[in-house]
């Protein structure tokens, strides 16, 4: 158990649905040629089998009785299937389905993470239109908790990994 340090609490008591502070991207990309799988199920796969390299991402928050001191994080397995969620855009009229996509992304950004499970969410879109030559199109709105430990985590991680490569 390690207590959340007060910069970091007060996040969390900032946040409303109006301001949410956690962060998110959305990455569009083309699935390779020929590829039959389920995408959503071979994504809950792939987060599953590394799930044990990232403990930051198999924590939650709990608060302390009475709530007289900063929560602390706990350990907690997260289920995939809350955590990895597919969505099904509507069929668009006209385009790519892009409009739509980032409407409902705009929309998901304004729902608060639940604080009962790890502060991530990963929202895996179909339904936009196909690529050049046929390859299917997904989407991929990752949610994290800007409560300090994974933000910080994910950012020591890149820095060791760039410095390794730097140093050759």
């Amino acid at each position: 158990m390690k207590q959340l340090p007060g910069l970091d609490a007060s996040f969390l008591h900032l946040e409303t649905p109006q301001m949410p502070m956690h962060v998110g991207a959305l990455h569009n990309f083309e699935l390779p040629a020929g590829y039959k799988g389920d995408f959503l199920a071979d994504m809950r796969a792939h987060m599953a089998a590394r799930l044990v390299l990232a403990p930051a991402l198999r924590q939650k928050l709990v608060k302390m009785p009475l709530n007289l001191s900063n929560p602390v994080w706990v350990d907690d397995e997260p289920d995939l299937a809350q955590h990895v969620v597919g969505i099904k855009l509507p069929e668009s009229t006209s385009g790519s389905g892009q409009a739509e996509l980032e409407a409902k992304v705009g929309k998901l950004h304004s729902v608060l993470l639940d604080r009962s499970r790890p502060l991530w969410k990963f929202h895996v879109f179909s339904g936009l239109k196909d690529g050049p030559g046929g390859t299917k199109r997904y989407a991929m709105y990752p949610r994290r908790g800007s409560k300090g430990r994974v933000p910080r985590r994910s950012a020591r991680a890149s820095a060791t990994l760039r410095s390794r490569r730097a140093r050759g």
